[in-house]
């Protein structure tokens, strides 16, 4: 019998073997593609990639081969349009490239230090799966893979614009990389605090109340949500003007307010009533000073 090591690392080297097999066509597609216009281009090869890793998860049964995608997939698409773009290497784009980068690495290795193997899955898509059986291939298809892979590519088109304009550097550019880093930071140190807390409190029901979760009740989604509105200060910076491209970070947002938040929250309250308390006290997404200093004890945990 294989032991649960080695079959963990087995089943991510496969999970790697599929993101090469996705990325290789994809990439294939995009030079091949008689279209001029390289943010149209790459918008096709990354639904084409995002197919591909969708009947992969198919043929293992595990939608979640797809989590990864979301975090892996924005630093090969600027390499592949700085390529094409042959974008100088100068100081706007190297922090660009630097905060996406960073941004992609944490966020990847966190997801492949909490990869078990292809029996399990992420609970919402289990849920949804139980909830809805005969609606999970549609389901599947276009709110686990597409539409998240719209999503991020939106937010992606602003950099498509920067590195196309090449701009000099300036403050506001300048203070969207430290947006950016600090999103970043703010995800590591909310899931590293989460992990510590729960290690330290096995088997007892309480909610954490420490660090940035007693300011926030989803710290580690508002680092990712200010990770996306500093790209689009970045963006900003080059151009100082607005535009549609404002719609991406606010679509970001609100992506996590009104579903992975709610969806979240839903599954806690169902079985932990008691979390009432601490909706109250502590603000939901943004880190701000708490409504009521009490909590307590027996309130459960965040489960995310």
């Amino acid at each position: 019998m294989m032991k649960p090591k080695n079959k963990r690392n087995e089943t991510l080297l496969i999970i790697m073997l599929m993101y090469v097999i996705a990325i290789s066509a994809a990439g294939a597609v995009f030079l091949i593609m008689p279209i001029e216009n390289a943010l149209i281009k790459m918008f096709v090869a990354d639904i084409i990639a995002t197919l591909i890793i969708w009947g992969f998860g198919l043929l293992v049964k595990n939608a979640s081969v797809y989590d990864p995608y979301w975090s892996f997939m924005p630093p090969i698409i600027i390499i592949g349009w700085m390529l094409v773009l042959r974008s100088t290497v100068q100081l706007s784009v190297v922090l660009l490239g630097f905060a996406i980068a960073f941004w992609s690495l944490r966020l990847t290795l966190n997801w492949a230090l909490g990869w078990v193997d292809f029996s399990v899955q992420d609970w919402r898509y289990t849920m949804i799966r139980n909830k809805r059986p005969h609606l999970w291939f549609l389901a599947n298809l276009m709110g686990i893979n597409v539409m998240p892979t719209v999503i991020v590519f939106f937010q992606m088109a602003s950099i498509y614009y920067f590195l196309q304009a090449k701009p000099e550097m300036n403050l506001i550019i300048g203070i969207g990389f430290v947006m950016c880093i600090l999103a970043v930071l703010i995800q590591y140190i909310a899931d590293h605090q989460m992990t510590s807390f729960r290690l330290r409190n096995q088997g007892r029901h309480r909610c954490i109340d420490e660090g940035l979760w007693k300011y926030s009740r989803h710290p580690n989604y508002f680092g990712e949500v200010l990770m996306w509105w500093g790209v689009w200060v970045m963006y900003f910076g080059a151009f100082q003007s607005f535009n549609v491209l404002l719609i991406a970070p606010i679509s970001m947002t609100a992506l996590f307010l009104f579903i992975s938040i709610p969806m979240m929250e839903k599954k806690i309250l169902a079985s932990r009533p008691e979390y009432k308390s601490y909706q109250k006290s502590v603000s939901c997404l943004v880190p701000f000073f708490r409504l009521k200093q009490h909590l307590a004890d027996d309130i459960v945990e965040n489960e995310e």
